[in-house]
């Protein structure tokens, strides 16, 4: 009976609040099931007998538990009709169960259909997460069982010796000790850790040997929060490494940036210049660092979660890949996934995951401790091998939603918080970001806290099994982000990508610890993306190509000063997804279509999204574009007007409020003149009346 009653329902978790999309998100709806709409009906059946599998399993521990109960009481056996009545309730509770453990350690995943409802569902969430916690739920569901299973007035006196006996019975203890296992209940959830006060001493390195290399990336982190309030563990290894104070991306957006990281070549040069590049765009040959470090005898892999997608779109020459897809198909399982509210708690699990792969692609189930078990799992097995590894992690839980498990997700917010934004960032396309009031804003800085520690702890796992493969004497460790976040400073909104306004989305951290150098030191020379390529190509002494646009940073690991003029920083924009940004004013842009009508789906190339090609001249004339060093920052802005150049004085003004460039025409135009030249690096590119147009 309830086998049928869970396959309705998760059959029926269709529609929903869709608050993930905003006003795009019909549009898109159709795009999907126009295209999809026979493989979404399959899919959909194979959730339908999940959700039959699943019912027959707790129907028959819920027997089991009946049963129990009856042989304790020394009760006659229940006929066959009696007892599925009997299960019937019991079954209920098992999954409650079940499913409130899943809320409470995934709170953000849950929180579109119960706390965004309001009401009954928003108090029984709050319930859960809030004052239960993972381990006031399992321990709830064990008091409830044995208090079912002794409910008898007949076995109260008895209970010590008939439990002994209840242990063994028909095998109970062993199939819930399974079914726990299976969905994450026997791993008790993490806790807010601190670093160590000393490190452990590093292996010593074999002589003559190529270093390993381990790149232990955040999405989304900010250079000012990598620091002992919120990362504890990175904070720690900081003080062992070469930490670049003012490291700068070229363009804040995870495909783009990534490129840039990986080849050492600005976003004109290598061609990918937003998150969506067409088939000849991201398929030719980027030569780039892991390809060149495959060719010389190392074993190359990267895994990720959610944002990941990127690397399964492009061939930078990664031998192993683990990462999410990222095409019509997976997005469209990704919701339907999502959707199936009474299958999360045995979805979002290793098994569950490794059944159904587009968990992966979720941006509210990216656990960080999922990804972490991922690497210790690569790590051993690169490190079992005679050649060098070289290893690439991406985090994605620190880019919005902010969507931390317990505890990470109340370790910095307010208990008493009940607006919308709880347990999570919704990612609005064409949102409400002017309703949001400080209150909002302080809760969402302590999400965001919250998703930097979750990655924190699960790096130190990574850093712990090094440690313990013997490897962290030879293994270089970089740690840096492929952009930063704005979070409402200065006015300027919240997100990346979208303006140049501030640091705080092109200010990443960045840490190099070479065991064979190690340092600790504070490197303040302005560096950039395009520097760390260069850099790995020394320190693994692998031939470089002979184009790069960065320089090598060896030299500052080892208390030098970095050879060669001061640099510049150079940034662009990305994509706009929307055709309103809150803390863009319509005058300092220019408008084109929201997000929906700018992507096409390249059905010639699996149904990968991709930028029309009719909207590629004018998303490139609109970006706005950055020049800095140490002290000015110019920003040059395309207008109908015409170009808009705007001068900061980041020491004097660091959040960037007041453009001083009629009382700097020397920096204006110093400035101007790099930032021209950097632009009209892009082949496909002339200056017409001040404006870089397309050709």
């Amino acid at each position: 009976m309830y086998v049928v009653a869970l396959a309705l329902a998760a059959a029926g978790e269709q529609g929903g609040n869709e608050r993930a999309l905003g006003h795009e998100a019909e549009t898109l709806a159709r795009a999907v099931l126009a295209r999809l709409g026979s493989e979404v009906l399959r899919f959909e059946l194979a959730l339908l007998g999940l959700a039959f599998f699943l019912g027959a399993v707790l129907g028959v521990g819920a027997a089991r538990l009946v049963r129990l109960r009856d042989h304790l009481a020394r009760a006659e056996p229940a006929t066959m009709s009696r007892l599925a009545w009997r299960s019937l309730p019991v079954t209920i509770g098992l999954h409650a169960w079940f499913f409130a453990y899943g809320m409470a350690r995934l709170p953000a995943l849950y929180a579109d259909r119960w706390y965004a409802h309001g009401g009954l569902p928003r108090t029984v969430q709050v319930l859960v997460v809030d004052v239960l916690h993972p381990r006031g739920v399992v321990l709830a569901g064990l008091l409830a069982a044995i208090a079912y299973a002794f409910g008898a007035r007949a076995t109260r006196a008895s209970m010590p010796r008939r439990l002994r006996r209840a242990l063994g019975f028909g095998g109970l203890s062993a199939g819930i000790l399974a079914l726990g296992s299976a969905t994450g209940l026997d791993a008790a959830p993490a806790e807010p850790v601190s670093a160590p006060s000393t490190s452990p001493p590093a292996s010593p390195p074999s002589p003559g040997a190529r270093p390993n290399v381990l790149i232990l990336a955040v999405d989304s982190l900010r250079a000012d929060h990598l620091e002992p309030r919120v990362a504890p563990n990175l904070a720690a290894l900081a003080s062992r490494a070469t930490r670049f104070e003012r490291a700068y991306v070229s363009l804040p957006r995870t495909f783009p940036s990534w490129t840039t990281l990986l080849t050492g070549r600005y976003p004109q040069h290598h061609g990918i210049r937003s998150m969506f590049p067409r088939y000849e765009e991201r398929t030719k040959d980027f030569d780039a660092l892991p390809a060149r470090l495959t060719d010389a005898g190392y074993s190359t892999a990267v895994t990720s979660d959610y944002a990941g997608d990127i690397f399964g779109r492009i061939d930078l020459g990664f031998a192993r890949s683990q990462v999410p897809s990222f095409d019509l198909s997976t997005l469209a399982r990704e919701r339907a996934l999502e959707r199936e509210t009474p299958l999360l708690p045995f979805l979002v699990t290793p098994l569950g995951r490794a059944a159904f792969p587009a968990l992966r692609s979720s941006n509210t189930a990216a656990d960080p401790e999922l990804l972490a078990s991922d690497a210790v799992r690569l790590l051993r097995d690169l490190s079992a091998r005679p050649d060098p590894f070289f290893l690439t992690v991406f985090f994605s839980t620190v880019h919005f939603p902010y969507a931390a498990p317990d505890p990470w997700e109340r370790a910095y917010t307010r208990a008493s918080y009940r607006g919308r934004f709880k347990y999570d960032k919704p990612i609005t396309l064409g949102g409400d970001e002017a309703l949001v009031d400080r209150e909002d804003e302080e809760q969402l800085r302590g999400l965001y806290d919250g998703a930097v520690a979750s990655v924190d702890a699960a790096a130190a796992r990574i850093l712990a099994a090094l440690h313990q493969l013997g490897h962290d004497g030879d293994t270089i460790v970089v740690v840096t982000a492929d952009h930063g976040e704005t979070l409402y400073d200065g006015g300027h909104g919240e997100g990346h990508g979208d303006h140049l306004f501030g640091d705080e989305a092109v200010h990443v951290p960045l840490l190099i610890l070479d065991p064979r150098h190690p340092s600790g030191r504070s490197e303040p020379a302005l560096v950039r993306d395009v520097d760390l390529a260069p850099t790995l190509y020394a320190l693994t002494e692998t031939a470089p190509p002979a184009d790069l646009d960065g320089r090598s940073l060896v030299p500052a690991l080892l208390g030098q000063p970095i050879p060669g003029a001061p640099a510049l920083a150079f940034a662009e924009t990305g994509l706009w997804f929307t055709r309103d940004i809150a803390a863009l004013a319509p005058s300092l842009r220019l408008p084109y279509p929201a997000i929906g009508e700018l992507l096409e789906a390249d059905d010639a190339h699996g149904g990968e999204l991709v930028l029309s090609s009719r909207f590629t001249a004018l998303t490139r004339l609109a970006k706005h574009r950055m020049a800095r060093d140490e002290r000015w920052k110019l920003l040059y802005l395309p207008t109908r007007a015409g170009a808009l150049y705007q001068l900061y004085d980041t020491v004097a003004d660091p959040l960037e409020t007041k453009d001083v460039a009629a009382e700097h025409p020397d920096q204006v135009a110093r400035l101007r003149a790099e930032l021209v030249h950097w632009m009209l690096e892009d082949p496909s590119t002339t200056l017409v009346d001040g404006m870089v147009v397309p050709r």
